[in-house]
Parts: C-alpha cells; structure tokens; sequence
C-alpha cells in the first residue's frame, strides 16, 4: 500500500510538472500573473483582459493547485514564484525557455517513440527555433562572464574571436568589461547576427566589435592571432569525430599565450546537481539533442579536455560556472 502510495505521488508530480510549463507560459503571455498583481477574482481577470471567464477560472483553479498563485477568499494574487519570473531581469529569455520546451522540445519529444524505431530525424534550427535558442544561454550570461575571469589567460585577453556568438551579448558583455579589447564574433544564422549587430550598437562597442555571417571552420582568419577564443554553446553542433577537428582550428587560430574556451552543458555526479535538478535537466536536454539529426549528444568534461590535449593544448582545466558543475568552461592553452 505504502509504494503505491509513494509511486501514485511520483507520478502526480511528473504529471504537475508537465503542466506547470503550460500555466506559466500563457499566464505570462496573455498577461494574467501581470494583471494578478492586484487581487482579483476569476470574472474580474476574465473582464479585465477579455478572456473566456471559464477557461480563466479554471486556470486559476490549476495555477492555484500549482502555487503559482494565491487565493484570498474569492479572490487571486500573484504567487512569490510568478512575481519573481516577472520581475526576473532575464523575463525575456525566460519566456524563450518556456516557448521552447513547448513548441520545441515537446514535439520531439512527442516524436521520440518514431525516431527511436528509425523516423528520420528533424534538422534544428528552422524558423524562429534558432532565435529562441540564442536567447536560451543568455540565462547563465552574468554567471558566465564571472567565471570567465577564473580562466588562466581571460582577463588579459585584447583580441577576442567568438564562434558562434549568437546574440552577441558574451562578445559585448567582454568588451564593455575590457575597454582596450576588440573582437570578432562569427554567427552561421544571418537573421542571428543582424540582432547581434544591434546588440554590439546598443552597447555602445561596435567600433571594436564585428560580427561577420558565415562558418568557423572555412572562413579567411589570420593564424595565430587571437587571445582568446570562446565557443559557447556550440560544441553539440559538431558530431564527436569532428569535434578534434575544430579545437586544432581553434589552435591554430588562437596566439601561444592564448586561451580557447568553451562553454558547455555536461553531465555531473556531483549531489549537489541533482538535489538542484540540474543533473535531470541535463540529461533531457542531451536526449533533446540527439533527436535532430545535426545535433550531437553534450560531451563530458573530462572527454573534452582529452580532445583538447590531443589537439595539440599543453594545459587544460575546468572552471564550473553553475552550482554542481553542470554546466562549466573547458580551456586549453597552447603553451
């Protein structure tokens, strides 16, 4: 009895879980957890912002379930949990969170049975899914760009190359921190580096920095050249056999006091990853990879430093830039 018990309430909770993204993605899309900061009840809310009055009250009877708001007799109220996503300084990527694991991850996920018995596999990337990605790793950016600072040659790096830059917001973020450094970000999606264009512009940096559209692994760049080159977040897009193949470009592109770093999801033992969760998520995040036929599984750590050393690097370290080491900077050095 006490098992099934205890089974019954893991499931409920899987089962919670899976709801709580869909609650939390429309309340902040149409506006209801804003609209809840001031207590209301369900034909108020419904009024206020011209919503069908029973679909209302039975989210707020969901979102209540799922404390996500709090009632006061007949009335509702924005939950801590909600009032911090809205006041959250990253709301913007995290509502890209929420609209990837619904019309991204989920999908795939629906598909996974398919794919497993041999469906052909979708190609990532298509449409806006490229612009939800790129915003995506920007919710570790402060915490990265701290973390930086711990890698040996970073902070003194002048000459920047950023493969894959995406947004643009790590190579501005460095510029700003750096007054004297220049850098070059490299972005394959043009729509992508058009927005990191703007971002460079807004951050008051353009004239030291650059974004060029086109691929890492073929574009004219001088040997030799370059203090420190980052790849955040791209290294799932190279199949592992490929993978020596960009470090040694990357080794001959970077100078001999230089660094090469790269920002990756990985798995980790450590308790701490799973008591905070991030060991699960990693996990379903290296399995969502894997569905796409031009995405590849997330490495190891310990994996990618051995690639490194074999790329010609004489050291190599790990820097963790999230609690638990899920998520962490892999550097070699040449020299």
């Amino acid at each position: 009895m006490f098992d099934d018990l205890r089974h019954a309430r893991r499931l409920a909770s899987t089962l919670d879980g899976f709801a709580r993204v869909y609650l939390l993605r429309v309340g902040v899309q149409l506006g209801l957890f804003e609209a809840l900061r001031e207590a209301r009840t369900a034909v108020e809310l419904a009024e206020h912002l011209g919503l069908a009055p029973d679909l209302v009250a039975a989210w707020l009877r969901a979102a209540g379930a799922q404390g996500l708001v709090k009632r006061e007799g007949d009335r509702f109220r924005l939950g801590s949990f909600a009032a911090w996503l809205l006041d959250s300084p990253r709301l913007a990527e995290l509502q890209a969170l929420l609209d990837q694991t619904v019309l991204g991850v989920a999908p795939r996920l629906e598909s996974l049975g398919a794919l497993m018995k041999g469906g052909e596999r979708p190609v990532f990337g298509a449409g806006a899914e490229a612009l939800r990605a790129a915003a995506i790793p920007r919710l570790v950016e402060g915490r990265a760009l701290q973390a930086l600072a711990r890698v040996p040659g970073a902070r003194t790096a002048r000459r920047v190359l950023d493969v894959g830059c995406g947004f643009g917001t790590y190579l501005a973020g460095l510029l700003r921190r750096y007054r004297d450094a220049h850098g070059l970000g490299i972005e394959l999606d043009p729509h992508v580096a058009e927005e990191a264009r703007r971002v460079l512009r807004e951050a008051e940096v353009s004239r030291r920095g650059e974004i060029r559209v086109g691929d890492f692994m073929t574009m004219d760049l001088p040997k030799g050249t370059y203090d420190l080159i980052l790849v955040n977040h791209g290294l799932h897009h190279f199949a592992p056999p490929e993978r020596g193949a960009l470090l040694r470009r990357a080794r001959s592109r970077v100078s001999e006091r230089g660094v090469v770093v790269i920002q990756t999801a990985t798995a980790s033992r450590d308790p701490l990853a799973r008591w905070l969760g991030s060991a699960a998520w990693v996990a379903s995040l290296d399995l969502y990879l894997r569905t796409h036929r031009n995405l590849y599984g997330l490495p190891e750590a310990d994996e990618l430093e051995t690639t490194l050393a074999q790329s010609g690097f004489r050291a190599t370290g790990v820097v963790p830039i999230l609690p638990g080491g899920n998520v962490v900077y892999v550097w070699g050095r040449p020299g």
